[in-house]
């Protein structure tokens, strides 16, 4: 049995190289820097080598999600569907702390839903709005659809507004046991990234190593000096 998330102030390093000869140089650092949890990217790792790669990421899988994001997604892999399931059932077979399938694969895909059960597989139901951030009856709905897949979910949206915040947090008011990673990208849903673990109990945030990888993704460093100031402050109450 997995046994994840013990309390609200994780944060997931995403890691992305075009270069395998990097990635344990980033591993180091990130986990140097205070990741409790890594990304690893293999959109960003040229695909010759993604042997390699998960040799590599191997050691640290226990601790770490396995992602194949697609550029319908906005993510960097642009092979075809075919093509994308296969390296997702390969990276798979690995069996990393959790594996990230975007809803639109995963619902649209029998076989790919068998081999994720078959093989005992833990993924993370992922869903990525890069345009805005809908109504919250849309955004519940959409949640809906996840969690049957998975009790892990990850749904972001973009923040056009502070607003957006509020919408996207509303989901943890109807969440009952499903783990659920939810908040805006952008400069306007900053504070939703950190507010998902505070007020959403959200297993982990996400950060970034020096560079974003995503449109306001904090780097690594600076959210973890909000959450040890948090965490002091609730300490002396």
């Amino acid at each position: 049995m997995i046994i994840l998330f013990e309390n609200k102030f994780k944060v997931c390093v995403s890691l992305a190289t075009d270069s395998v000869d990097k990635l344990p140089t980033l591993i180091t650092r990130a986990l140097y820097r205070g990741a409790d949890y890594l990304e690893i990217r293999f959109d960003h790792i040229i695909y010759n080598d993604i042997d390699s790669a998960l040799e590599i990421s191997s050691k640290i899988k226990k601790r770490a999600i396995f992602t194949l994001r697609s550029k319908d997604e906005s993510g960097f892999f642009d092979g075809d569907r075919r093509e994308q399931i296969s390296l997702l059932k390969k990276i798979g077979r690995t069996k990393p702390m959790l594996l990230d399938i975007e809803i639109s694969i995963l619902k649209n895909n029998n076989d790919l839903r068998k081999f994720v059960k078959d093989n005992k597989i833990p993924i993370l139901v992922s869903s990525h709005d890069f345009r805005n951030t809908p109504n919250i009856s849309l955004l519940l709905k959409k949640f809906q659809d996840m969690r049957k897949y998975s009790n892990y979910v990850k749904l972001v949206t973009t923040a056009r507004n502070s607003n957006d915040n509020f919408k996207v947090l509303s989901l943890y008011d109807n969440n009952i046991k499903t783990k659920l990673i939810a908040f805006a990208m952008g400069e306007h849903g900053i504070s939703s990234r950190l507010l998902c673990t505070l007020y959403g109990n959200a297993p982990f945030t996400y950060a970034s190593l020096n560079t974003p990888l995503a449109p306001g993704q904090l780097d690594i460093g600076v959210m973890k000096k909000i959450y040890d100031k948090i965490s002091k402050n609730l300490k002396n109450k």
